[in-house]
């Protein structure tokens, strides 16, 4: 009994620590996503099969063998974070399709877990907190020591219906804050990098407490923000 209840005062101690650390913190994270090799060749292995005109093949075979990374930064501020796509690597030569990691920028506020994706098309999308599963396994990203954490996303496709998707997390309780790429927050520690069949997402540089006019939050209002499933059927 001693036990348990010490080791519940012990998890609200390190809650409380960590929501408070996050609130006189701030900071500017960049991150580069890359696309999967494993998810171009069996794309492409599929395309063979397709019919269509050989020279729309290879059009597309050679957009997914081109394939440059994107960037990525991530602002956050007494609490509060915005995520958004850097475009200073796209090319404007040619169509790139990138990491396939997205363009939409995020919004999310630490303290409820309220995430917010804009999305220049549909609006601002409420996101659900993903449930995550911290393993126990561990690796270094950069110089940090890093713990995985598992989840599932619910995604929805073009063609009308959901599916379930895997993401791998790594954070640092080095840096013991919630936020990370995307959507992907609410871990007890920074997400230095994101696992997911498509592509990767790892952190490049992480400039803690810099000059506060430096970082960028777009704050998002109550107002004319949908759901995931509002968004879904538009």
């Amino acid at each position: 009994m001693k036990t348990t209840t010490k080791l519940i005062l012990t998890c609200l101690c390190t809650i409380l620590s960590l929501n408070l650390f996050s609130q006189e913190s701030s900071g500017i994270i960049h991150y580069t996503a890359t696309i999967n090799k494993t998810h171009v060749d069996n794309f492409l292995a599929e395309l063979k099969q397709k019919d269509m005109p050989m020279k729309i093949k290879q059009g597309v075979v050679e957009m997914y063998m081109n394939a440059t990374p994107d960037e990525y930064i991530l602002n956050f501020l007494k609490g509060e974070s915005f995520y958004y796509h850097n475009p200073s690597l796209e090319s404007e030569e040619n169509y790139n399709i990138g990491s396939k990691a997205g363009k939409n920028s995020y919004y999310t506020k630490i303290s409820n877990l309220r995430i917010i994706e804009i999305s220049p098309t549909l609006g601002n999308i409420a996101q659900n907190p993903l449930n995550w599963q911290i393993t126990g396994k561990s690796k270094i990203v950069g110089k940090y020591k890093c713990i995985q954490a598992v989840a599932t996303e619910k995604l929805y496709s073009r063609q009308g219906h959901y599916y379930d998707r895997k993401i791998i997390a790594w954070f640092t309780p080095e840096i013991p804050l919630s936020y990370g790429p995307k959507n992907y927050n609410g871990l007890p520690g920074l997400i230095l990098e994101i696992e997911r069949d498509e592509f990767k997402i790892k952190a490049t540089k992480i400039n803690l407490n810099p000059k506060p006019n430096s970082i960028i939050i777009k704050k998002i209002s109550d107002k004319n923000i949908i759901s995931q499933e509002e968004a879904n059927g538009r």
